[in-house]
């Protein structure tokens, strides 16, 4: 049968409370996340949401940020308040300046945190684009109007919302990499088919539709490769008969996925 390996998370934010919510905010919060995240398929990001400290409630984010730094929690850290649930948006609280940033203007002092304030839907796409170096928060606040060098005190003209993707369009281009066994793919010779990859393989291969459609795929031509066995966490191996291929191809959201689950403790 067809492999398709469970859907690894990307990275885990706590999210601060500091603003009231009422049940129906929190569940407009949580399913424009989800969306943007493709959390019930593939989630790019997890957010665990909780109401922060009394300590934190009416304080600035420099404050939160110097309390989460002598707690040893460094990491970036992402806050609801007042502002944002107003907004529609989630504030990414990352880190204070350091001297080089303050040097080529990008900062005020190196007390200024590095923020932003980004549309909901968009946060997970905007995380992963910091993680791997792809945008900056710097460069997202220039699109967003917010002036160089950064103050603490800065007003935000335009949410971030990663140039304005349809997010439920964008759900359709999440990519999977599946193990197929021989009967559950076909292959194709075709020139023009060959032609939409560089170099240009010697075959294409995808799933059958029918497989595709029962694990929640669609099917869609690609280079196929050898498949290897899948060593567990528990030492256990999945082995795979001989001509089994590895295909990438795509999630089909209007598949009936399981809700996802939140993270244990969440809101």
């Amino acid at each position: 049968m067809v492999y398709l390996p469970p859907a690894i998370p990307g990275d885990r934010l706590t999210t601060y409370l500091v603003t009231e919510l009422t049940n129906d905010e929190l569940k407009v919060i949580k399913s424009a996340f989800e969306l943007g995240a493709c959390s019930k398929f593939s989630p790019l990001l997890e957010l665990k949401i909780v109401r922060a400290p009394e300590d934190y409630w009416g304080k600035s984010h420099q404050y939160i940020r110097t309390k989460e730094n002598e707690a040893g929690r460094e990491e970036a850290f992402t806050v609801i308040d007042d502002e944002a649930k107003e907004r529609g948006a989630i504030w990414y609280i990352d880190q204070f300046a350091d001297e080089e940033q303050v040097e080529d203007g990008e900062a005020e002092s190196t007390d200024a945190v590095f923020k932003i304030l980004i549309q909901t839907e968009a946060l997970a796409l905007a995380q992963v684009n910091y993680a791997i170096a792809n945008s900056s928060i710097g460069e997202d606040l220039d699109n967003c109007a917010v002036d160089s060098p950064l103050t603490n005190d800065f007003h935000q003209p335009d949410l971030h919302d990663c140039g304005g993707f349809d997010w439920v369009e964008q759900q359709k281009f999440q990519d999977a990499w599946v193990t197929a066994e021989p009967g559950e793919y076909e292959e194709s010779t075709d020139d023009e088919r060959r032609n939409n990859f560089m170099p240009r393989p010697d075959k294409v291969a995808r799933l059958k539709e029918d497989v595709a459609q029962s694990v929640g795929l669609v099917s869609s031509w690609s280079i196929p490769s050898e498949a290897r066995s899948i060593e567990y966490e528990d030492g256990t191996k999945k082995e795979f008969p001989p001509g089994s291929v590895v295909l990438q191809q795509r999630y089909d959201p209007e598949f009936p996925w399981p809700e996802y689950q939140w993270p244990e403790g969440s809101l």
